[in-house]
């Protein structure tokens, strides 16, 4: 089923910036909980966007750039969030020593 209008666009557009917003704060936080939680609901988010960008090629005529821009956003966070937990897992490794 295509996308009736850009609403989902629109949230998708609004939830990957929020949550852009939130893997600052996870990251400055340094907490492994936090920033494991929030790689799942990433990982949640880019299966909607990709499933939105489905509906929406499918003919909708509604413009994919939103969910093409929400798409990097969240592969950025992952990046992010990826590197984060790698350095606090060392860090939490030496301070073991």
């Amino acid at each position: 089923m295509p996308i009736q209008n850009g609403h989902e666009i629109e949230q998708l557009d609004i939830l990957t910036q929020e949550l852009e917003n939130t893997t600052r704060q996870a990251r400055n936080h340094a907490d492994i909980n936090e920033i494991e939680a929030l790689q799942q609901k990433l990982r949640e988010v880019q299966e909607q966007i990709q499933d939105a960008r489905g509906k929406a090629i499918n003919g909708s005529g509604t413009s994919t750039e939103p969910l093409f821009d929400a798409q990097v956003r969240i592969e950025e966070c992952q990046h992010e969030l990826k590197r984060a937990l790698v350095n606090l897992k060392a860090q939490q490794e030496n301070s073991l020593f």
